[in-house]
């Protein structure tokens, strides 16, 4: 393992590295898996657009709703199967389903109270 003084990190080629080094991925490390973060990877679908700020929302909500079942369906999978599923994919689902909704009550709460404000009299 190389170690380095330096005075910061550099962003070359969208990789952080310390400046001065001369080691970018000692390690090596593969990823190739579909749930790696790819750096610089495009969207799944560039030229998708809604059209409609209904269209959107609908789009928005149903994608909570896939994390939910997508939470759901491993949980009940790790209770009734525990070998085919991994502890950590049950938490990261379930937190990211927890995490969605979480921020999709605090936008309609923040629609709501919006809402009243404008259609206060005062």
């Amino acid at each position: 393992m190389n170690v380095f003084t330096t005075t910061g990190v550099g962003f070359s080629s969208g990789m952080p590295k310390p400046l001065g080094s001369t080691t970018a991925n000692p390690l090596k490390l593969s990823t190739l898996d579909e749930r790696h973060m790819q750096i610089g990877s495009a969207p799944k679908d560039p030229e998708h657009m809604t059209t409609t700020f209904a269209q959107a929302l609908n789009e928005a909500l149903g994608n909570v709703e896939g994390l939910s079942k997508k939470s759901e369906d491993l949980t009940t999978k790790a209770i009734y199967d525990p070998d085919s599923v991994e502890a950590h994919e049950v938490i990261i689902a379930s937190q990211k389903a927890r995490f969605a909704l979480n921020l999709t009550k605090t936008i309609a709460d923040g629609a709501v109270r919006t809402f009243r404000e404008l259609t206060n009299p005062r």
